[in-house]
């Protein structure tokens, strides 16, 4: 992709220097509006799970689970680069505060559900919530670290560990509250997006309209021939790996038992919420053990290297669902090391993105709208391929799913991309960071 010229290259740094001036405190800010936004979309997902598997009397359909876990996503992928796109054009923090309000109406009508269909569509309001603040938040941190590729390092990188502390918050805030106050959870859960938004409003720095590309520029820009496209397969991959395990494993936990799977077995909800909360501390862990390597490594050889831990995780994880439960604690270690090595892959990507988004710096929203594309996309496709593979086999067809998807992403997608990151970066380091 050819870069920005000179002048509108400045016009921008001017208009977004606002950002880098107070780029600690505005980036803390979005950092912990991204965690509460997930607390609340994590939250209400694994709530809904608990409730339909209610509704449905202990035997939910897995292929209902799987839909509704998708219903969310799907609104984030079509809608994320149409209001990213409005966010650079408008101004960025009426999405950085209306995202999370349109998220707290959505949870409120969850509240009011009584069947699935009623549900799905509450879950499709809040994918529209998602849609208008994570591009956003993620082209204002890509601002604000725009003149330090260490700083955009560490950004990158406490922007995935945002994300994954916000799913932890919900996945263990979704089943203690559920399992005390049942559909009132949901009127819980609907506060951590509407302090979200007040948080933004109160803290991020204004950044005014700005004098965005053509449509047609920033539609090549992602999908044309270049660094965008080349690496969105891959990405999509990664995130339906989180996303089969997201939407289906906790109400695969909460099932009733099956016979020859040992970790299937009708657990508590509360201690389904501590199993998920240790794997998301495990994978927030691993992020910061890996944010130093990304500037030495590349963000690209960072992410192959990444990409094993999760072939460990999956086969600790089939090789326990067929051993007595006794032998369990001696396969957590090798599962919680998986987590730890497959944690780099995160934020490698964001920093992957963030300086393609140097090329239109007008767009950084609609650029990093790919993220939410990927995240989005990735997510539905992971509930729907998990949904199914649970319905075949359970536990063992979720697990042989997430080995497939990865070994897709090692093997095949991953491959273009090298090329396109060193070019970026060789016209990127003379501006930034000098070496040492």
């Amino acid at each position: 992709m050819p870069r920005a010229d000179a002048t509108s290259a400045a016009a921008v740094a001017e208009l977004e220097h606002g950002l880098r001036d107070s780029r600690e405190r505005s980036t803390a800010a979005l950092l912990l509006g991204t965690a509460l936004l997930r607390v609340g979309a994590a939250g209400v997902g694994v709530a809904v799970q608990f409730y339909l598997a209610d509704l449905a009397h202990g035997r939910p359909h897995a292929f209902t689970i799987g839909l509704i876990g998708a219903a969310q996503a799907l609104t984030e992928m079509v809608f994320a680069p149409i209001l990213a796109r409005f966010a650079d054009r408008r101004g960025r923090k009426l999405f950085l505060v209306g995202g999370p309000v349109v998220g707290f109406l959505g949870v409120l009508l969850t509240a009011l559900s009584t069947h699935p269909q009623q549900i799905f569509a509450a879950r499709l309001l809040e994918g529209l919530s998602a849609a208008a603040f994570v591009p956003t938040a993620l082209g204002a941190v890509a601002a604000a670290s725009s003149q330090s590729i260490r700083f955009r390092a560490r950004a990158s990188g406490a922007f995935e560990a945002a994300t994954l502390a916000g799913y932890a918050g919900g996945f263990a805030a979704g089943p203690f509250a559920y399992h005390y106050l049942g559909r009132g959870a949901f009127l819980v859960l609907a506060c951590a997006y509407l302090a979200a938004g007040i948080l933004c409003l109160r803290f991020v720095a204004h950044v005014p309209p700005l004098p965005v590309s053509p449509l047609s520029t920033v539609l090549r820009a992602v999908f044309g021939r270049g660094p965008i496209r080349s690496f969105l397969p891959a990405w999509i991959g990664a995130f339906a790996l989180i996303g089969a395990y997201a939407a289906n494993f906790a109400a695969l936990l909460h099932r009733s038992p099956v016979v020859g799977q040992t970790l299937v077995r009708h657990v508590d909800t509360r201690l389904v919420a501590l199993i998920l909360v240790a794997w998301i501390l495990l994978l927030v862990i691993g992020i910061v053990l890996w944010i130093p390597w990304i500037p030495r490594l590349g963000p690209t050889a960072q992410m192959r290297r990444a990409i094993p831990g999760a072939w460990l995780f999956s086969l600790s994880l089939l090789v326990a669902d067929h051993l007595p439960l006794g032998a369990l604690p001696y396969l957590l270690p090798l599962i919680a090391l998986g987590t730890l090595w497959v944690a780099g892959f995160g934020p490698a990507a964001i920093a992957y993105m963030a300086e393609c988004s140097e090329t239109y710096a007008a767009d950084r929203s609609a650029l990093m709208s790919a993220y939410s594309v990927a995240l989005s996309a990735g997510g539905a496709v992971g509930a729907l391929l998990g949904g199914a593979a649970i319905s075949l086999d359970h536990l063992d067809g979720l697990v042989v799913v997430g080995m497939l998807v990865t070994a897709l992403t090692f093997l095949v997608l991953l491959g273009p991309v090298s090329g396109y990151e060193r070019a970026m970066y060789r016209a990127r380091r003379p501006a930034a960071d000098p070496p040492g």
